[in-house]
């Protein structure tokens, strides 16, 4: 059994994908933002925010060993993220890693749940039914982790907030290690 699919969250707002955008990146190929990777244009109607981030994370659903698993990692899309020509600020850019480090973060987490039910694939579509039911538990828990981010952290100018969100991140980022791929 292979069921396939991408949760995105467009942070912040909503921007048109183009057919020359340049391709995504996971977490793990490129876990550390610059501002080059922000490579769309800011809506000329957008008085804020300051930038948006264009994250998710893809996940396939298998078994192996007769038990449901799952392989999670997060992205990043260039093409559906910008920032706005004065917002290049190391502040901003450490708020909007923050953003990607909460879908990796939520990655691992989906797939240490999955993992940790232990669900047998006797019966395919029972399973596949249960991952994609925590798949879709996951999904609403993180982008209500991501309102409560930017809700906190004031969008990123509330700069002892973000300190200790950012610090909160890495270290939950720290305990999941071991369910990195």
């Amino acid at each position: 059994m292979a069921a396939k699919a991408i949760v995105a969250l467009l942070v912040l707002g909503s921007v048109a994908a183009h057919a020359q955008s340049p391709p995504a990146f996971t977490w793990a190929q490129h876990p550390r933002l610059t501002w080059d990777d922000f490579k769309a244009r800011p809506p000329k109607s957008a008085s804020y925010p300051s930038a948006v981030s264009d994250t998710g994370f893809e996940y396939q659903l298998e078994c192996r060993n007769g038990l449901l698993d799952i392989d999670a990692a997060a992205f990043f899309s260039p093409g559906g993220s910008w920032v706005k020509p004065g917002g290049r600020t190391p502040e901003l850019l450490r708020h909007e890693q923050g953003h990607f480090d909460m879908a990796e973060l939520y990655a691992l987490r989906l797939r240490k749940a999955i993992q940790d039910a232990k669900i047998g694939c006797g019966d395919t579509a029972k399973a596949n039914a249960a991952g994609e039911k925590m798949v879709g538990e996951f999904q609403r828990d993180w982008q209500d982790a991501e309102r409560d981010y930017e809700g906190s952290t004031k969008f990123g100018t509330d700069l002892k907030e973000q300190d200790t969100a950012s610090a909160r991140i890495a270290a939950r980022l720290a305990a999941m290690s071991a369910y990195r791929q």
